[in-house]
């Protein structure tokens, strides 16, 4: 997770003093500069944007190391969506040497997700909790209560799920906190609401714009070097044959010519996307074939360059593939067209109608790379880091920039060890989705983030298309392949060196396991337990008089609801009367 640069020294940040070789990005230090002067000037609320691989988990753990130097706070607690609790803050181990490469000795840690391990230990430093549990009435009460106990720094990780008047919202302004920083990449919503705890800026016509201390582009990783894969995007065109099933009336188009007159096809169109046109063979062939053939071209590029180079070793990570779909009747279309044509590929599915178990089972493999394809419906979504993931076949109607940006950030992350060619996003689209814009503005000088808001009040989106098609007299009476382009973005110029350790650099030493309060609570009831039965032994009593002696001393509370303050404390108990030879 930290890097290192063999380049200029890093500047001074208060509450940061890098460790073992380790240098923050320029973006995370420009930002934390820019934190510290905000927080001197007594300003308590701060946006950062940050494309996805930048490393905004080093950000927020930094953001709360400058304001703990500064007094301002002496808490840290971390909102995240839920799927990102697993993949950026669950290993304690890797926060802890986060915070070590940062110059700063890992505070206690907790993941707040459920009462089991939280609520008795409400003095733990470092809580990460999901906004799904925070806004639960059990969270709400447990975190309500930690809060005023102490002056929390406030991080919400991806911002843009927390509209200003959402349930989210209203029940995290319950919490009283001395400070917050909101990170995002896409720092706003496709229907325009206000985010809440972001700093902004309103012109006179009531147009609000969010307000950065720092913004890192894609545009900038790109210039900065393996952070981003680049993206090629391959754009599919069909022609239609529409049947007025109430007339006779016939019509040929294409989608091209469907999406420049969005109003006058409405109907057409909601027929053709929701009926017909994504389940078409035809339309399967077009989009997904091209998909699967570039998706196979480029495991063998792969493997034939990791061989010429001897990288291919054990452990090694393949191209995989990601398609969204949809519907779940739809992904299971796909699946189905896929396992069909393509049977050497080890395929499936995941979306609400399948089991939670087998639904588990399959997105563990494929993050493990047991799966080259998976099929989904809005399941694998910002936070989800899949590295190897490089072909991406969006078959849905998405078509807000900020999700159709969220979704095609998920082939973007950069694998180190592939070659640089081999770090390659090909995104596949049909021409009815307006993705054809969204391509554009990735190629262009437009920033990724704040500037964002202001591009999107002059792009009018046309509207969603609801669940429940709408009724229309066109029939589909044929389809066919209308051809495709593909779009590279070659304006970003080549790539410089990355930051990453040196073989030399001395790596911080091993984080202390106090770090992770659920680890150090196994650890000590384990601890209590082997004591007891040896100083049952030793006094000749039954163990169950140990753990009751030591009940009578805190007047009744049970092991199971000790913190771990509470079982350190009898485990020194239960050695002093080792030492004694009886219970005192």
């Amino acid at each position: 997770m930290p890097s290192v640069s063999d380049t200029l020294p890093a500047p001074f940040i208060t509450g940061i003093r890098p460790q073992g070789g380790f240098r923050l990005r320029d973006g995370q230090s420009q930002f934390l500069s820019a934190w510290a002067g905000a927080l001197a000037r007594g300003e308590r609320n701060a946006l950062g944007v940050f494309v996805p691989g930048y490393g905004k988990t080093i950000t927020a753990l930094a953001s709360y190391l400058v304001a703990r130097e500064m007094g301002i706070a002496n808490r840290l607690v971390v909102f995240v969506p839920r799927g990102n609790l697993r993949d950026q803050y669950a290993d304690a181990q890797e926060l802890a040497f986060v915070f070590q490469s940062l110059g700063s000795t890992p505070p206690t840690y907790c993941v707040a997700d459920s009462d089991r391990v939280f609520v008795k230990n409400l003095q733990t430093e470092f809580v990460v909790t999901t906004y799904q549990y925070a806004a639960g009435d059990r969270g709400n009460e447990a975190l309500l209560e930690y809060c005023r106990q102490s002056k929390a720094l406030f991080v919400f990780d991806e911002v843009h799920h927390l509209a200003d008047e959402g349930t989210w919202a209203t029940r995290l302004a319950r919490f009283p906190h001395a400070a917050s920083v909101a990170l995002s990449g896409t720092p706003l919503r496709s229907d325009n609401k206000t985010l809440f705890g972001v700093p902004f800026d309103e012109d006179a016509d009531g147009v609000q714009t969010y307000r950065a201390l720092h913004e890192v582009t894609m545009r900038d990783a790109h210039e900065e070097g393996r952070i981003l894969k680049r993206v090629d995007a391959h754009v599919v065109d069909y022609s239609v044959r529409m049947v007025n099933t109430e007339s006779g009336e016939e019509v040929d188009v294409t989608l091209s010519e469907l999406r420049q007159e969005v109003e006058a096809s409405r109907d057409v169109d909601t027929y053709l996307a929701r009926r017909k046109l994504r389940f078409h063979e035809v339309y399967l062939d077009a989009l997904v074939g091209p998909a699967v053939a570039r998706f196979q071209e480029k495991r063998g590029e792969l493997v034939r360059a990791l061989a010429k180079s001897g990288s291919l070793l054990d452990g090694w990570r393949d191209h995989q593939m990601l398609v969204i779909a949809m519907s779940n009747a739809h992904s299971a279309a796909i699946l189905d067209y896929v396992k069909r044509r393509f049977p050497g590929l080890r395929a499936e599915r995941i979306g609400q109608d399948v089991p939670l178990a087998e639904r588990t089972k399959h997105l563990n493999d494929y993050r493990e790379g047991r799966l080259d394809v998976m099929v989904q419906v809005d399941m694998i979504g910002e936070g989800t880091d899949i590295k190897p993931i490089s072909v991406i076949v969006k078959a849905d109607l998405v078509r807000a920039l900020s999700k159709t940006l969220q979704q095609v950030f998920r082939g973007m992350r950069y694998v180190p060890s592939w070659p640089e060619e081999a770090n390659r996003c090909d995104l596949y689209a049909a021409d009815d989705s307006d993705v054809v814009e969204t391509l554009r503005w990735l190629a262009s000088e437009e920033k990724v983030g704040i500037k964002m808001r202001k591009e999107s009040n002059r792009i009018v989106e046309p509207a969603a298309i609801p669940d429940q098609p709408e009724r229309s007299a066109w029939a589909l009476k044929s389809v066919r392949d209308a051809g495709r382009q593909t779009h590279r973005q070659e304006q970003f110029g080549r790539a410089r060196s990355s930051r990453t350790f040196h073989a030399d650099a001395p790596a911080p030493e091993a984080a202390p396991v106090q770090f992770d309060v659920a680890k150090k609570e196994r650890e000590l009831r384990l601890a209590c337990s082997e004591i007891a039965k040896e100083l049952a032994f030793g006094i000749d009593v039954p163990v169950s008089h140990v753990h009751a002696a030591w009940k009578r001393q805190i007047r009744g509370q049970a092991q199971a609801d000790a913190s771990v303050v509470a079982l350190e404390k009898k485990k020194t108990w239960l050695e002093r009367c080792l030492r004694m030879g009886r219970l005192v």
